[in-house]
């Protein structure tokens, strides 16, 4: 009600309340219960009632109060009637289908029309719910290797309501390990503020502004409100039976609930035998019950499949992804955490139309049609073998004659030819800058007259003591100057009319002077005058070139011969960086007072080597909700050994089926609107930003809003709360309740079985960034019902999202404006841009070098033995929401290496937020961030800040104490 889908949500001051656009009386008639007794102004007069609790007499009180309750609304008997809920409610939402339709087959004409339920991230089946919620922690990075095994090998059976104490013991280091995030949305904010009690969203961070501004506090606010003594009056609450305070959730109830079986997937086949309509969603970053578990489930469920797994969308955007089996269908909603309404109203307001008018989700066909791929999809289509329906025809490479005008001709003086390089004003640029920098060519080859492109950016304070860091962008083909200046890690980002830049107050030439190089010739500004170099280019010969240009260029630069240098890059950078720091170290061994003083590198969602990029890649896209079962197998299977560079014709047409699933996303950043570049498409792109409504922006604290809101005595006077009856506070949840639970059935999958043979029409939502009841423990879930998919997964969309604050806020289109800018005369002019020998126009990425690219080794694991062993300082970080070069390919790679680990996987933080996780083994640092995808300081600038300051500094990844003093340590990760 106050969160998630009711008319009214509690603001922040926990004592007014504004107007939900999406809530769900927008289409139908909203009932809210509040059970079982003992939770919020639910009571009983008899205490043992509180102590009892349980499944079994949950769904029987249920069913009498929808009994009792049509006899005092009268105008509701016989109406259409569908159920919902989360989380829990994954197990009283089926068993009181279950009751129902039994009641109903036993009294003829039964005032209650059950026609489905829609369950989302919803606890279903004790095993499959944990090996769902195991993969998808380590998949995306929260837990070590070691946890992961361990809880594999332990927790099993006993882990949410029944831990073993060896399981308790592993529970304890796992939340360690995760940090102080709120694990049912792993990429919002979580509260600070510990003076009241947080039942659902105890951990989590202040990450980015979701609609108003994402609020993590809202059970704070509601505690407050419902509290209010005009709030309970107004919804007539009875005070003398509700003496205890209004709480959001009651410890005691869960700590003494008496059932609750291992599976409902009994309840499932029964249901689904009955007819009812069942949809199960699940949104893909919760860590409580992920979308890993929920496909786990559903898989378990042995259904037939009867449409394909597609993606599903809403004003030209993914919305997520649907499958329907025979009985059942399921959804999974893009960018969502446990609460699904709470993080993406508008899709589950879309969710529910669908739902209850019996129809699919909506397709990409039903709302746009686009008039060309998405940039970014296109480049990860390339990057997949070039074989899809999109695919976009390489530039024409004109023939480049070896003249060379006056710009070329400089003395023999190297600061002469330094001098000639600096770059004092750039087009577009209305504001000062307090470095210097340099933009020119540097001949890497006489004989064939290839040249690369460089810019240098020195540092804004004490250049002359600060490290050079070297920055390179992979594709093969792509830009370093497209991508790591003007995206990323630059002075300068490009501004969306593609004329003017403005200033990255995250910039890394804030700790030190940034080089980027357009490598290889053909890139970029970079060109050969001969042709065939062109055709020509590989990693081998990169490296050799890329030596050379370092060699040349410290002639040109003497004040940074013997300076500590560092590099760094992402992506297909994940070759050259170490192919080139490979060749480095060797030079060095060869040549005494080499100038290259080459102390280390980073690189990240880096490509490494081909099987465990592979694996990790095809676990992280099933895992996540992004393909279907189907499709996941087939890759494995097939694709492990050929994907990326050479695909197989078999291969081809699997990467072509799954793009079909995916849908119009951008991969490199899942969670993030998709660029377009016609009229219509930006007018929803536009939407997409603006109508991303998640209670005027995310609030995480609407529970504290809703405890202040309800235990107003106004409030509970309007709802005709039983003051005498519920004498005690109104709150969220009752843990009394929770603890005192009577009965509760380790899986309701009867009661779906049940349900689903009576005909209801049930529908399962699941939110994708939920951590409690994720995505995968619904499809496990909907497997387990064995159910006939009628319709396949697919995308389905909405046009509102709000993703984050990135930068001045995020644009999907920054290739496109960057493709403008630097096509710009007067921009090539101040770069020193040589007109005769670059005819070609500018390009982010060229496809012709990456179609034509002539070495490509499977692995550089072996180049990674190497450099460890001469001593190099060697970081790899990965930005976990991407899904080319995922976290989880990293991993494995890492794995591969055999290192040993000299400090445990943990989590590191800034400005007491978890920035992401982190470990350290002999000759090697893992980091992850948080939030953030392929391109990671374009998503989380200031996480990638931080992360190049301890990288250079050779200091382990900030941790919380050394960020900020907690208010308490008592504070734990909940809902396990």
């Amino acid at each position: 009600m106050s969160e998630e889908v009711g008319p009214f949500h509690v603001d922040k001051d926990g004592k007014s309340i504004y107007s939900n656009p999406y809530s769900w009386n927008t289409v139908a008639n909203l009932l809210f219960i509040d059970s079982p007794v003992g939770v919020g102004y639910s009571y009983s007069n008899t205490s043992a009632d509180i102590e009892s609790n349980g499944d079994k007499r949950t769904a029987e009180d249920l069913l009498q109060f929808l009994l009792n309750w049509l006899e005092r609304f009268p105008q509701y008997k016989g109406r259409d009637f569908y159920m919902t809920g989360e989380s829990y409610a994954g197990h009283y939402v089926p068993q009181l289908s279950q009751v129902i339709v039994r009641y109903n087959k036993e009294n003829t004409g039964s005032p209650i029309n059950l026609l489905g339920y829609l369950v989302g991230n919803a606890l279903t089946d004790e095993h499959h719910d944990h090996l769902g919620l195991f993969q998808f922690w380590w998949t995306v990075g929260l837990i070590s290797d070691q946890t992961y095994k361990k809880l594999n090998d332990v927790c099993d059976k006993a882990f949410y309501m029944r831990p073993s104490q060896e399981c308790y013991q592993i529970r304890e280091n796992l939340i360690q390990e995760v940090g102080n995030i709120d694990s049912y949305s792993i990429f919002t904010p979580s509260c600070t503020a510990n003076d009241v009690n947080n039942k659902l969203l105890r951990r989590w961070h202040k990450f980015g502004y979701i609609g108003r501004s994402y609020d993590p506090c809202t059970e704070q606010h509601s505690t407050i409100y419902f509290n209010l003594p005009e709030v309970q009056k107004a919804l007539h609450v009875y005070h003398s039976n509700t003496s205890r305070s209004w709480e959001v959730c009651s410890d005691f109830i869960e700590t003494s609930w008496q059932d609750s079986p291992l599976s409902v997937l009994d309840v499932y086949h029964e249901l689904i035998t009955a007819g009812l309509r069942i949809w199960m969603f699940s949104g893909d970053t919760d860590g409580v019950i992920p979308v890993t578990s929920t496909r786990y489930t559903i898989n378990a469920l042995n259904l037939t499949t009867i449409s394909p797994w597609r993606a599903w969308y809403e004003d030209g955007q993914v919305g997520g992804w649907t499958q329907m089996y025979k009985g059942l269908t399921f959804v999974a909603v893009r960018g969502a955490g446990h609460k699904v309404p709470l993080h993406k109203p508008k899709l589950a307001l879309t969710l529910l139309k669908s739902f209850m008018a019996g129809t699919p989700m909506p397709s990409f066909e039903q709302v746009i049609e686009p008039s060309r791929c998405p940039k970014s999809n296109r480049r990860f289509q390339e990057f997949l073998g070039g074989s899809v329906s999109c695919f976009y025809v390489g530039v024409r490479i004109g023939m480049m004659f070896g003249v060379c005008d006056d710009e070329c001709n400089v003395d023999d003086d190297p600061l002469t030819e330094q001098k000639q390089d600096q770059v004092f004003d750039l087009p577009g640029q209305n504001f000062n800058v307090d470095f210097a920098q340099y933009a020119g060519y540097v001949t890497v080859n006489e004989e064939n007259g290839r040249a690369l492109f460089y810019w240098l950016t020195e540092a804004t304070q004490d250049p002359a003591s600060q490290p050079l860091v070297l920055w390179l962008n992979g594709g093969p083909g792509c830009s370093s100057i497209a991508y790591g200046m003007s995206e990323e890690v630059g002075p300068f980002h490009v501004d969306k009319d593609g004329k003017f830049v403005y200033s990255n107050p995250y910039s890394w030439n804030t700790v030190a002077n940034l080089l980027f190089i357009d490598s290889p010739v053909g890139v970029g500004y970079s060109y050969s005058n001969t042709s065939a170099d062109i055709e020509s280019n590989g990693d081998k010969r990169t490296a050799e070139d890329l030596l050379q240009f370092l060699l040349n260029w410290l002639e040109r630069f003497p004040q940074y011969k013997g300076r500590d240098f560092y590099m760094t890059g992402e992506s297909y950078a994940g070759h050259y960086v170490p192919q080139l720091s490979q060749v480095i170290v060797r030079y060095n061994k060869e040549n005494t007072g080499s100038p290259i003083n080459l102390l280390g590198y980073m690189v990240g969602n880096a490509v490494t080597d081909e099987y465990n990029d592979h694996f990790g890649l095809f676990q992280y896209m099933w895992t996540v909700g992004m393909i279907s079962d189907q499709t996941f197998k087939k890759l494995n299977d097939v694709c492990a050994k050929s994907f990326y560079i050479r695909p197989s014709p078999e291969c081809r047409q699997i990467i072509e089926y799954m793009f079909h699933e995916l849908g119009n996303i951008d991969h490199y950043s899942i969670f993030t609107p998709s660029c377009t570049t016609n009229d219509v498409n930006d007018r929803l792109l536009r939407k997409w930003h603006k109508s991303g409504y998640i209670g005027r922006s995310y609030d995480p604290c609407t529970e504290q809003h809703s405890t202040i809101y309800f235990n107003l005595p106004e409030v509970q006077k309007a709802l005709h709360v039983y003051h005498s009856n519920t004498s005690r506070s109104w709150e969220v949840c009752s843990d009394f309740i929770e603890t005192s639970w009577q009965d509760s059935p380790l899986s309701v999958l009867d009661v779906y079985h049940e349900l689903i043979t009576s005909g209801l029409r049930i529908w399962m939502f699941s939110g994708d960034t939920d951590a409690v009841i994720p995505v995968t423990s619904t499809r496990y879930t909907i497997n387990a019902l064995n159910l006939t998919a009628i319709s396949p997964w697919r995308a389905w969309y909405e046009d509102g999202q709000k993703s984050g604050y990135i930068g001045r806020s995020y644009d999907p289109c920054t290739e496109q404006h960057s493709t403008i800018y630097f096509n710009l005369p007067e921009v090539q002019k101040a770069l020193h841009v040589y007109h005769s020998n670059t005819s070609r126009s500018w390009e982010v990425c060229s496809d012709f070098i990456e179609t034509s690219w002539q070495d490509s080794p499977l692995s550089v694991l072996d180049v990674y033995h190497e450099l460890i062993t001469s001593g190099l300082r060697i970081w790899m970080f990965s930005g976990d929401t991407d899904a080319v070069i995922p976290v989880t390919s990293t991993r494995y790679a890492i794995n591969a290496l055999n290192l040993t680990a000299i400090s445990p996987w943990r989590a590191w933080y800034e400005d007491g937020q978890v920035g992401g996780w982190t470990q350290m083994y002999e000759g090697l640092t893992l980091v992850a961030v948080r939030g953030a995808g392929h391109k990671v300081p374009l998503h989380k600038p200031k996480l990638a800040l931080t992360l190049l300051k301890s990288f250079m500094a050779g200091t382990p990844m900030p941790s919380f104490e050394q960020v900020i003093e907690p208010k308490t340590s008592s504070q734990q990760v909940t809902g396990f």
